[in-house]
């Protein structure tokens, strides 16, 4: 089962600590998470859904972003979410908030770019 909504809102942010890239619909959010480039450690990309308790490292199989959806394939379950295999969101955002966000998200996947796909 693939968990579906619209995102109104999205954005990429960095700082010396941290990358966050997220959309976020109604009731519903999706983000990616990594540790800042440089950093001494790095546990890879984080994912979570709605809640913290459906968030983990390493579990995206498979990430597309184009103009209009982002696709994700999990690995494994995510949290909570017992049955689901991925996400589909529809992205309904304005040109100037899309901008940043293809190479935010290639920022976030650095060292895994064989599991994200810009269209």
């Amino acid at each position: 089962m693939r968990l579906k909504f619209v995102a109104t809102q999205a954005g990429f942010e960095a700082d010396e600590y941290a990358l966050v890239w997220g959309v976020a619909g109604e009731q519903e959010y999706l983000t990616f998470q990594r540790d800042s480039e440089g950093a001494r450690e790095d546990w890879g990309v984080y994912l979570e859904y709605a809640d913290q308790s459906n968030g983990e490292y390493g579990c995206v199989a498979g990430c597309r972003l184009s103009r209009n959806s982002l696709s994700v394939d999990l690995a494994h379950q995510l949290g909570r979410l017992s049955g689901v295999t991925g996400f589909d969101v529809t992205l309904d955002i304005d040109d100037d908030v899309f901008e940043p966000l293809p190479e935010g998200l290639r920022r976030v996947f650095r060292g895994h770019e064989d599991s994200l796909r810009l269209e």
